[in-house]
């Protein structure tokens, strides 16, 4: 395989830096195939083989892996056998719950500084959304949804908030993708042009409760899936 993956055109919506290293190249082209599940949960990763696929030699692609594994896409046991990680519906409920604080203050303190950029940033955003969600394009649809609420973690102005924002994005990305796709749906565009027509009335306090809604829905299916899951 040439090349492993095509990145998606809409992965630049979720901010992440532009590879601009092999290691970084190679970790871009690895998360979106996790992310995606082209590679599936619990696939093995042999150094040799994934550097091959990707036409790089071993060391960019032994630290893309432990770069992934910090975002916790891949894990890498102590005799250093390598795999996607699987995926924990436990962990992901305990991920949601802090995500959703996080983003909740981010749009707390992004909200009223939001002016006309940014909100023709989010209708542009939200066009993009529907316009994906109309092709069945989950990938792009999950992504633009993110970059929707990155508009108002970075509006809050504090970067630490938006670093911690990201890091757990593709994390989220793929369970949505692989668990949840039943999430993105049209209602869910419904909600960004209303948290939107709230934020230029000035009704902030209307705009972050319809993200509160749903930042709930996502973890209330996530529970559902962790209970059926043991049951």
């Amino acid at each position: 395989m040439a090349n492993f993956i095509e990145l998606h055109p809409m992965a630049g919506l979720t901010r992440l830096k532009t590879p601009t290293t092999l290691h970084q190249a190679a970790a871009a082209q690895l998360r979106e195939a996790i992310v995606t599940g082209e590679l599936k949960p619990g696939t093995l990763l042999k150094d040799a083989e994934v550097a091959k696929q990707l036409g790089l030699s071993a060391t960019p692609v032994r630290e893309a892996l432990v770069q992934l594994a910090a975002e916790g896409l891949v894990e890498i046991k102590p005799n250093r056998l390598k795999r996607v990680a699987p995926i924990d519906h436990q962990a992901m409920v305990e991920l949601l719950q802090v995500q959703n604080e996080l983003w909740a203050l981010g749009y707390a303190w992004g909200a009223p500084k939001i002016g006309p950029a940014e909100l023709d940033q989010l209708d542009r955003i939200s066009a993009i959304h529907r316009d994906a969600i109309a092709r069945t394009d989950l990938r792009g649809a999950v992504a633009a949804a993110h970059a929707f609420h990155l508009v108002l973690m970075e509006a809050s102005g504090n970067r630490e908030l938006v670093r911690v924002s990201v890091d757990r994005l593709p994390l989220i990305q793929r369970y949505v993708l692989l668990c949840a796709p039943g999430l993105v749906v049209p209602e869910m565009n419904d909600s960004h042009a209303a948290m939107v027509a709230a934020f230029r009335a000035g009704d902030l306090q209307h705009g972050i409760g319809i993200f509160r809604a749903m930042g709930r829905e996502l973890l209330e299916a996530a529970q559902r899936l962790r209970d059926s899951a043991v049951s």
